[in-house]
């Protein structure tokens, strides 16, 4: 009455789900994204840029179309290392790239969940059960609706981690070395440190539990072989984490968070309980299809709420039966341990734990959003769904328990029965404090709000009550001898696709263009306006089309970078025009210098006629600090006058010149400079440490000018400078990692031998 084997079944399983939970992707061309989703807003300008450069044969480094110049790679804004991302990219496009990573990660995580299953001794139908509640989670399928698929790419590697970590504690395998370090090396490339370290940290808690006796001795080899697991999928990402890592240390965020930056974005513990009941609080808000009149949905504490923790009414049920009745005491142990530990981290702020954590684990003070360790939670009690299946319908508990079990879930269903009779009332019960909060006293007028909240809440109260009811029943068959572990599998499956499906496909956002072109048409007028200068604000959008402006949208940013945003933000005519602005773009159009300069001007005596160039010759040079740099700009302080230098060896003053750009790529700039004597010639563009600097051919010091612009000193007469970025952070990331696949390659050969000669 079934498909043999249980691969089949399995991967016909997973197909289906990923198709059915995608199936916008599959029955049209319209591209996923909302307006304000970082899909749009960063994820396909980025990946145009990175398709055109590879299309050139470059490895996108620096991107110059933004923040005045940003690093891009190092930025771990093209993680074009990782097979599931740069492959299809290469060979069909960032469109589908980004169209087919949610749908084909959905399968590769519920395969890995399955393998890890059977590693821990669930039966055929557990495994495939449990499979189905890891893949089908609305973490990570909601993650869709903000476009963040570095976080769904971690978390679909993570039970493969897992499964090896298991595998080598039981067998002291090295091959199972070199396939956790691939799992780690995967999560890597795709460029999501927070979600690696709490990976890291799932397989520790895995690696501590699942020990063996002697204890004296198994402990120190399981924690040995993760040690090696860890290092080795480091370093075999190097290529990615190496120049990030190097990227993160002129950043913000390399210096230690506050306690309250590192804590924000935490999730309130009362929202702990939308893994079952997921509109409690209104779910999900930042989009305009989450708003009724203007006003949010959703009402609960987090900040910013893109995603859901649901997880589905049965799977959460044979979550918690497996964690207190699993038959692996080991495994089912480390999951609880696991699913206790992801809510603590994910309450973040709202509970004093947070606080210790961040004063003794370092690596706490650099991190932020603890919300995202939820995932740890509802990851743990799918996996766990397996074990409680076993326990409730494969034989795990005895007729005594069975018989509980059914009184406990009939009698849930009763309440919840009760609960959603008085749904509006319990609701604006829960909206209270938020109306008050927000200085309303009289809601009366928000009634439209009102009801579709109470309609949420109804609804999962109509859900708990619906499936618990089935599962009562479901165990009363059993009890009574009727049906059979497959048709109770089956029964589980449908529940949970009627439950998770339509409400994960709520959280997909499509657009109606089908190409990146459509999206960003050309526009050359604008592109003539801007010449060699720059759009204020301008933003993402113009990276496709190759033109400049001086503001975008990247949470990863030089600190360079961030302070001279923070003088934009100003509006001083002086600070607009000394980013090298030419144009000013809005929604209702875009105005040249000439239409400009005299809003800038008026009542500023000796404000220039012409916008700052890019390349010019300073008349006079003077020693200063970066922070006197910045000060000066911020005081009126015209450069191409005198520009400050850090740490420069000679100061001039009457120098007369021209500076032209005859070479304008992405990590090239080619500059010819005449001049009247020696002096300096000032790239207005930003300064980095990767950037190098030649003239005539010659090495010569890169200088950082003005706070954030890049400087290098000339001699009189003509020559030719040129700026150039240097990738040796990424060939010597390149070296290690292939240094470190040799490794991984070795431990699996040495494995597969040794298995040989025992054969023999």
């Amino acid at each position: 009455m079934y498909l043999k084997g249980e691969k089949t079944v399995l991967g016909i399983t997973l197909i289906l789900l990923s198709v059915l939970t995608y199936w916008t992707i599959f029955s049209s061309s319209r591209l996923p994204g909302g307006d304000m989703s970082d899909t749009v807003s960063q994820g396909y300008p980025f990946f145009s840029y990175t398709e055109s450069r590879l299309s050139q044969g470059d490895l996108p480094l620096w991107n110059p179309y933004i923040f005045g110049g940003i690093p891009f790679y190092a930025s771990f804004s093209s993680p074009v290392f990782y097979p599931l991302r740069g492959l299809p990219m290469v060979l069909f496009g960032s469109e589908a790239a980004i169209r087919f990573l949610f749908p084909i990660h959905l399968i590769i995580a519920g395969f890995f969940a399955w393998l890890f299953l059977k590693s821990i001794s669930v039966s055929r139908w557990g495994s495939l059960v449990s499979a189905f509640a890891y893949a089908s989670g609305a973490w990570a399928n909601t993650l869709f609706y903000a476009g963040h698929g570095s976080k769904i790419i971690c978390w679909a590697w993570l039970p493969l981690l897992l499964w090896a970590v298991v595998k080598w504690v039981k067998s002291r395998d090295s091959r199972y070395i070199g396939i956790g370090a691939v799992a780690i090396g995967m999560q890597g490339l795709s460029s999501h440190p927070q979600m690696i370290l709490y990976s890291a940290g799932c397989a520790l808690v895995l690696a501590l539990f699942m020990t063996k006796r002697p204890l004296i001795r198994s402990i120190p080899i399981n924690l040995g072989g993760l040690t090696v697991i860890l290092l080795l999928g480091g370093t075999l990402a190097a290529v990615q984490l190496y120049p990030g890592y190097l990227f993160s240390t002129h950043t913000s965020r390399g210096e230690d968070l506050s306690l309250e930056a590192a804590s924000s974005y935490s999730l309130a513990p009362e929202e702990t309980l939308t893994m079952v009941l997921p509109g409690m609080f209104g779910m999900r808000h930042g989009f305009s299809d989450s708003m009724i009149s203007g006003v949010p949905v959703y009402f609960g504490r987090l900040g910013l709420r893109l995603s859901s923790e649901f997880m589905g009414v049965a799977f959460f049920i044979l979550g918690l039966t497996g964690l207190i009745f699993g038959k692996s005491r080991k495994a089912r142990l480390a999951l609880l341990t696991l699913s206790i530990l992801g809510a603590v981290v994910s309450w973040g702020g709202y509970t004093p734990v947070f606080a210790v954590l961040y004063k003794v684990i370092p690596i706490f003070r650099k991190l932020r959003a603890p919300h995202m360790a939820a995932f740890v939670t509802t990851s743990s009690l799918a996996l766990a769904s397996g074990m409680g299946f076993d326990a409730l319908f494969a034989g795990g508990l005895n007729s005594g328990k069975l018989k509980n079990a059914m009184i406990v879930l009939a009698g849930a269903s009763g309440l919840f029965l009760i609960l959603m009779l008085a749904a509006e009332p319990i609701s604006r019960a829960l909206q209270a404090s938020w109306w008050a909060k927000n200085g309303i006293t009289d809601p009366s007028p928000f009634g439209a709000i009102i009801a579709r909240r109470a309609s949420l809440l109804s609804k999962d109260f109509l859900r708990v009550f619906t499936v618990t009811g089935l599962m009562a029943a479901m165990v009363f068959m059993l009890r009574k001898g009727r049906g059979s572990k497959w048709l109770f599998a089956i029964s589980i499956l449908a529940v949970s696709s009627v439950e998770l499906i339509p409400f994960n496909r709520n959280f997909q956002v499509y657009l109606p263009a089908t190409s990146i072109e459509s999206m960003y048409p050309d526009a050359p007028l604008l592109r003539e306006m801007t010449g060699e200068g720059r759009v204020f604000p301008g933003g993402n959008h113009l990276v496709p089309l190759g033109i400049r402006s001086v503001y975008g949208y990247h949470a990863a940013k030089p600190a360079t970078t961030d302070r001279l945003l923070a003088l934009v933000g100003t509006s001083s005519p002086w600070v607009l025009r000394q980013t090298a602005m030419t144009t000013y773009a809005s929604s209702e159009g875009a105005a040249g210098w000439e239409q400009l300069r005299p809003m800038l001007a008026e009542g500023i005596p000796g404000y220039p006629s012409d916008p700052m160039p890019r390349a010019f010759i300073p008349r006079s040079v003077v020693t200063g600090s970066v922070d006197d740099g910045f000060d000066a700009i911020a005081g009126g302080v015209d450069p191409q006058i005198r520009s400050f230098v850090v740490e420069t060896p000679s100061v001039y003053d009457g120098v007369v010149g021209s500076a032209e750009i005859l070479v304008d790529q992405p990590e090239l700039v080619r500059v010819r400079t005449l001049t009247s004597g020696a002096g300096y010639l000032i790239l207005a563009d930003s300064w980095y440490p990767n950037w190098e600097v030649s003239v005539d051919g010659n090495s010569a010091t890169l200088y950082r000018a003005n706070g954030w612009m890049r400087g290098v000193q000339i001699p009189g007469g003509e020559h030719l400078v040129e700026f150039s970025y240097s990738s040796s952070d990424v060939v010597l990331g390149g070296i290690i990692s292939g240094v470190a696949l040799l490794l991984i390659l070795i431990s699996v050969l040495f494995s597969a031998i040794k298995k040989k000669r025992l054969n023999a």
